[in-house]
């Protein structure tokens, strides 16, 4: 995402799901897919809490294969109903209203693919392989475990807001950036990149 169109969402209640289309463009409303499969967690994983809030915030993330290092912003719905986007192109930020490491649901991660300056924090989140680790420390100081799943593009106007941002039963991350083709009028991408990330430690 580039920051200069919003990240478009509903606004959530309690216990509601998020819709988002992507980087710029109109909220749509249309029923979204299942969840992408996700493997169950290995073996010796932490133990999944049904109550997000019960589990500290997420402050930072790392994902060495592509060298990110980052801390985490809180990010919320804006007063026009779209989802907050880091301000700061080089750090990313988690949805605080979806889940949290540790509990069930998707720990969703926010971050810019570029800007007007060049590459921005999730420029390389397209070079992700299945197995590879992505670190998410949380606010005790504990460090969450996941690993690489798969990646899935979507064009904006067919975002599956369920499939990324709905329940699940595992405790499972979720790494969103802008992708495709840029489209100079709109100025945003025509995609949304989600890599699936399930905990494994």
């Amino acid at each position: 995402m580039t920051g200069r169109g919003p990240l478009r969402t509903l606004a959530a209640t309690a216990g509601a799901l998020v819709a988002l289309s992507g980087c710029a463009g109109a909220a749509q409303g249309s029923a979204a897919p299942e969840p992408p499969p996700v493997t169950p967690a290995a073996a010796g994983a932490a133990p999944v809490v049904a109550d997000p809030r019960s589990s500290p915030e997420p402050t930072a993330v790392a994902v060495p294969a592509i060298g990110v290092s980052s801390p985490l912003l809180a990010l919320g719905v804006a007063a026009d109903g779209s989802a907050e986007v880091p301000e700061e192109y080089e750090r990313a930020g988690w949805f605080d209203g979806g889940g949290r490491p540790g509990a069930r649901g998707p720990t969703v991660l926010l971050g810019h693919v570029d800007s007007t300056d060049g590459p921005a924090v999730f420029f390389d989140l397209r070079e992700l392989r299945p197995g590879d680790l992505v670190e998410v420390t949380v606010a005790d100081g504990t460090v969450a475990r996941y690993a690489v799943a798969g990646t899935e593009r979507f064009a904006k106007d067919a975002f599956p807001t369920a499939a990324v941002f709905g329940a699940t039963a595992d405790d499972v991350l979720r790494l969103v950036t802008c992708s495709g083709e840029f489209d100079r009028g709109a100025r945003s991408y025509t995609d949304n990149l989600v890599v699936t990330a399930q905990r494994v430690g």
